[in-house]
């Protein structure tokens, strides 16, 4: 008979050992696997629940002094279908709460002309996370993906389409789905935060005295005259206070005349462009006030000023000094 040292015995118990120990390591890491598909799994699923369930679309407030920086290039492709950029138009609502007053511009929009043909309303304000005043007017506004938007500033006045609801922002706000301007808060922009319980809202309909007081400026060129009428945003203002001006006019692109203040211009209350023909408009970013002689679009920075009103046919041939005065 042959016989197996022990050696040989001990060795093949710690190879059985080792192969046994290897498939405990294998069915563990299969189950860790599952586990983990599981967990995932899950987690999509109570993301979506919460989605659903969320009562409203807002999803947090823009840290202070948080700001997207874009550059203007002639080489930049500018979308004429603006996400951000509204043209104003001569409606002028007023929002009066607990002797709080506060006036916006409407946009040019079916919406807000809606809205306004519903005027004048006494209704009830509710307060949504300490960033804004809602109410709900009684009929329902048509929007469109032109007046959507996510990142709402101080001092707008928009309409979320699910709930029906007007409202106005009196902190920056981050909408996670889609909100629709309806306009901009020309004065009183303060004054919101303190508005509670009912507000009247009514057309804001200029006197004579007041339609005379509008801000018009002429610039002359080569012996030719512009005219615009500004809006009533603070940038509007601030430049309407710097005249008369006699400055250097400075070709850029292919679509616009460009000059630059003595003093930049503070943008709060001033909507953004969406710049055509004749639009006055303001790049933040550079400081310099635009004239626009063909379609633009919008940019981020840029802001409207005004319109022109006569003499649009000689932007694009304004050269050298210009002189700006009020009119």
């Amino acid at each position: 008979m042959k016989i197996i040292p022990e050696y040989n015995g001990i060795k093949w118990m710690l190879i059985c050992f080792g192969v046994f120990l290897l498939a405990i390591l294998v069915i563990g890491c299969i189950e860790q696997n599952n586990i983990d598909q599981g967990n995932i799994s899950n987690q999509s699923e109570d993301e979506q629940i919460e989605q659903k369930e969320a009562p409203m679309p807002y999803a947090q407030t823009l840290d202070e002094g948080e700001e997207i920086s874009k550059v203007k290039s002639s080489e930049q492709t500018v979308s004429t279908e603006p996400e951000h950029g509204l043209a104003l138009s001569d409606m002028s609502v007023k929002i009066t709460s607990q002797g709080h007053i506060a006036t916006f511009q409407l946009y040019d929009t079916v919406a807000s002309k809606e809205l306004y043909e519903q005027l004048p309303l006494e209704l009830d304000l509710t307060n949504f996370r300490d960033a804004q005043w809602m109410f709900y007017p009684p009929k329902k506004l048509n929007v469109t993906a032109q007046e959507a938007y996510h990142d709402g500033k101080k001092g707008e006045l928009s309409y979320y389409g699910p709930w029906g609801d007007v409202f106005m922002l009196y902190e920056d706000f981050y909408a996670g789905d889609e909100m629709h301007r309806l306009g901009i808060c020309i004065t009183g922009i303060n004054e919101i935060a303190n508005m509670s319980g009912s507000m009247q809202i009514e057309k804001n309909e200029l006197s004579q005295e007041e339609e005379e007081t509008k801000m018009r400026i002429s610039i002359q060129a080569s012996g030719e005259t512009t005219i615009y009428e500004l809006n009533d945003g603070k940038a509007a203002k601030e430049l309407y206070e710097q005249l008369p001006l006699t400055i250097d006019v400075e070709d850029y692109s292919n679509n616009e005349k460009i000059f630059y203040p003595p003093k930049k211009l503070d943008t709060t209350n001033t909507p953004m462009a969406n710049a055509q023909f004749g639009t006055l408009a303001y790049y933040a970013p550079w400081g310099d006030v635009v004239m626009f002689y063909d379609r633009f679009g919008s940019a981020g920075g840029l802001y409207e000023l005004g319109n022109v009103i006569s003499g649009g046919e000689h932007i694009k041939n304004m050269s050298g000094t210009i002189q700006i005065k009020k009119v």
